[in-house]
């Protein structure tokens, strides 16, 4: 993936590439990272047991156990690790300390939990059934509509686990705040999203919209949120990389959110882990507004009398139209775009931040080649 240089750089841009790409790194060397990371999650709950209102309402806290069980267990805690690896690439040796290394790993754990947060939510939006190869959370016959009040519950764990190990540090107010965008910034995606659909007028279906969805429902808290942690923790690096290291980070985001649209309609439930439901949903997906874009109208009276609905001829009958379409080889065309423009803003940053981009874009193609269960 690297280009040919000249010069030192060219050197130490190689040597960064085999000190830091996941593909060199064995699956022992990584199981040992996951647990690691697994091991930080006692510390977790003993920090939340100590909160006076939950030492006080132990009940309350037994449920909070179950919902973290439950709701964090599984996928492959991509969002974790890419904290992790955020800031293990951009720290320098010198500055890489134990309590720094814990203290990530934390954070890492705060982001599992907002990622959870935001699927228990999203599950009952969508009516999806599955999550991960078990029934959503709020399927559950003694959870039901109490899931509303979970959500409320994980995400005031996040922000006590952040008050607790972070408080006294200088960068506090920049966690915070970026963790406050990230959750804010996803619910306006959520609510684009899902009022889209609502509305059933697929002349609003266009990529500008498409773009503005994606951006918010799926970069910042997916990208920028652990990115910019490991950022924030990480010394010396420099403060005019951000900008554009934001850029980056959005256009991840979107090939993400655009190969999870491809991957719900076109990969089997086993590799989703879950059941696809973006056509029944009405949902403004890649696929549907290339489909708009692109159909005679034939095929748009086809996709308009059959999108958003259930049935499963009907889901069938949009399915063969992406295909009529050529949707997925158009997709392979846009990944390689999305990809060149990455490398292209990449490239303009310091050694150790190129190196990390370049590491997430390789992780962002592995996502989609092999997804065994939702991330």
């Amino acid at each position: 993936m690297w280009k040919l240089l000249k010069g030192s750089r060219g050197f130490v841009l190689r040597s960064l590439t085999r000190q830091y790409s996941r593909s060199a790194i064995s699956t022992t060397e990584y199981k040992r990272e996951m647990q690691t990371f697994q091991g930080v999650y006692p510390g977790i709950i003993d920090t939340l047991k100590k909160n006076p209102a939950l030492a006080h309402n132990t009940e309350t806290m037994e449920w909070l156990k179950r919902i973290f069980e439950y709701n964090l267990k599984g996928g492959k805690k991509v969002r974790a690790m890419t904290t992790l690896s955020a800031y293990k690439t951009l720290q320098t040796p010198a500055g890489m300390t134990d309590e720094s290394l814990h203290l990530i790993q934390v954070l890492g754990w705060c982001v599992e939990m907002i990622q959870a947060f935001f699927l228990m939510a999203d599950d009952i939006l969508d009516r999806s059934s599955t999550r991960r190869g078990q029934p959503c959370w709020y399927l559950i016959p003694e959870v039901g509509t109490q899931t509303v009040n979970d959500c409320s519950l994980l995400l005031g764990a996040v922000y006590e686990i952040l008050k607790e190990y972070c408080e006294k540090l200088p960068l506090y107010n920049s966690i915070v705040h970026l963790i406050n965008e990230s959750i804010f910034y996803t619910s306006i995606g959520q609510n684009l999203d899902y009022t889209m659909a609502r509305r059933n007028d697929y002349t609003l279906y266009t990529l500008e919209r498409y773009t503005n969805i994606v951006t918010y429902k799926t970069a910042y808290y997916t990208f920028k949120l652990p990115v910019f942690l490991g950022l924030y923790l990480a010394s010396d690096v420099p403060q005019h990389s951000h900008k554009m290291s934001e850029q980056i980070c959005l256009a991840l985001g979107f090939l993400f959110q655009m190969q999870d649209d491809y991957i719900d309609c076109f990969a089997s439930e086993e590799t989703r882990g879950k059941l696809g439901s973006d056509i029944q949903e009405g949902k403004c997906t890649w696929l549907a507004v290339q489909a708009l874009k692109m159909s005679n109208p034939a095929q748009r009276a086809t996709f308009l009398a059959n999108y958003g609905r259930h049935e499963k001829d009907q889901v069938d009958a949009v399915e063969l139209l992406y295909k009529e379409l050529d949707l997925p080889a158009l997709y392979y065309r846009e990944v390689e775009k999305c990809k060149k423009t990455i490398l292209d803003i990449s490239q303009q940053l310091d050694i150790r931040t190129n190196a990390l981009f370049e590491n997430l874009l390789d992780d962002v193609l592995k996502h989609h080649q092999n997804r065994p269960q939702s991330s």
